[in-house]
């Protein structure tokens, strides 16, 4: 039986669950990506608050040692040259606490630490203060005697402690939030380049789904062209493709005068192998035929199927009778080995009918039409031999009722082989 083709199923399913599955992981990587961007600013604004608090806390100390050296000049000289480090020590000692405490650094134990350094730098600056009041007051004596105490220096010292070990806390939680920063900023790279990746996967699958897709119409495209202008059963051009062909050789024809000849062809004895063997034998009849037609035929000469066991053979350019003859008794002698197993020899045949433009008709039907009548009278005048059509210009003759002439010819002692003298 004639075979269709099947439009192969597009695999819709699985490439939607793929792209579903790929915008699911996408998405996902894009939220942990805006968490970690998210953390990553807020592990940025602790480093900045630590940075800060520990420079401010630093400062403290370092202007702590402005306004003490200050004092001790102006203690010591008189010059009040040295009171402006240490009025600028003073200031700033203060300025530093307030933003060391405003750094945003919430930490417990940096707080208390501040407080308690802020209480400690009260009582060394009011130290300090009370020997340079008592120097302006020329109380010399008492301004050193304050500074030989001691109390000062203890104070310094204190400080000085503090504010180490609070600067040295603060670095080992910097290096543990740099730490923590950049493993953040690790998992965030992983993550924009496996979601850069997926994305890449993504238009590379769909690139080779719409090439795949693309091959698949265009081999759809092919295979219904084929199914459109070939037979699906003997894979020769069928009666649309011949008609299109045979008007392409009919104008060239008409414009140059070059003639060709059409042979009509038809089966003898088909029906009785379908109806006694079945179809299914009956197609591989079919198609056995056409592969022996084609095996005989040379080049130029152009073979189609265009009805159930109609063949035609257009061959382009001038033959003599002789030749068509050659051609007519090479197709029917084909046909003599047996065409199935099943089937004995000579029991399918062939009748032809000839006939050429412009000697039988000025067009394509006209030129078909003398073919069939030819054929016809091949059918009726015995079977198995061609017949030539007769010439516009000539009288009808009828072959038992038919127009043409044909008579018998034995080819080689093969049976039944016909051929017009």
């Amino acid at each position: 039986m004639p075979t269709s083709y099947v439009v192969p199923a597009l695999p819709i399913r699985r490439s939607v669950i793929t792209l579903v599955l790929a915008l699911v992981i996408i998405t996902a990587m894009s939220i942990f990506f805006v968490r970690e961007v998210i953390d990553l600013r807020h592990a940025m604004g602790q480093l900045r608050q630590n940075d800060t608090a520990r420079i401010q806390v630093r400062n403290v100390l370092m202007n702590l040692l402005n306004a003490e050296t200050g004092q001790r000049g102006f203690v010591l000289t008189g010059d009040p040259a040295y009171l402006e480090p240490y009025q600028l020590g003073r200031s700033s000692v203060r300025a530093d606490l307030a933003q060391a405490e405003q750094s945003g650094y919430h930490d417990a134990a940096f707080l208390a630490s501040v407080r308690k350094l802020a209480l400690i730098t009260e009582s060394k600056l009011d130290e300090l203060e009370r020997t340079v009041q008592l120097k302006k007051r020329g109380d010399d004596a008492a301004a050193l005697a304050i500074v030989r105490e001691g109390f000062g220096r203890a104070k310094m010292r204190e400080a000085r402690q503090l504010i180490q070990e609070e600067v040295a806390r603060l670095r080992v939680t910097r290096d543990a939030l740099m730490d923590d920063f950049n493993d953040r900023l690790l998992r965030a790279a992983v993550i924009l380049v496996l979601m850069l990746s997926t994305v890449v996967a993504m238009t590379v699958y769909a690139w080779r789904s719409l090439s795949a897709a693309a091959r698949r119409n265009n081999e759809l495209a092919r295979r219904l062209a084929m199914e459109a202008s070939h037979d699906a059963l003997t894979g020769l051009p069928n009666r649309r493709f011949f008609d299109c062909w045979a008007r392409s050789v009919v104008a060239r024809s008409q414009r140059s005068g070059k003639p060709f000849t059409l042979l009509a062809i038809d089966l003898d004895r088909f029906k009785a192998v379908n109806d006694t063997h079945g179809h299914a034998d009956g197609d591989e009849v079919l198609t056995e035929v056409a592969r022996r037609f084609q095996s005989v035929l040379r080049g130029g000469e152009f073979l189609a199927r265009i009805g159930g066991d109609e063949f035609v053979v257009l061959m382009e350019g001038e033959f003599s009778r002789n030749e068509v003859t050659s051609v007519g008794r090479r197709l029917i002698d084909c046909l003599y080995p047996s065409l199935h197993p099943r089937l004995a020899d000579n029991v399918v045949g062939a009748s032809i009918g000839a006939a050429s433009f412009p000697l039988n008709g000025a067009g394509l039907e006209g030129v078909m039409q003398a073919a069939d009548n030819a054929l016809y009278a091949s059918k009726h005048g015995g079977r198995g031999m061609l017949s030539f059509a007769c010439a516009e210009v000539c009288p009808s003759r009828s072959v038992h009722g038919s127009t043409g002439h044909a008579a018998p010819a034995m080819s080689g002692g093969s049976p039944t082989t016909g051929a017009v003298f």
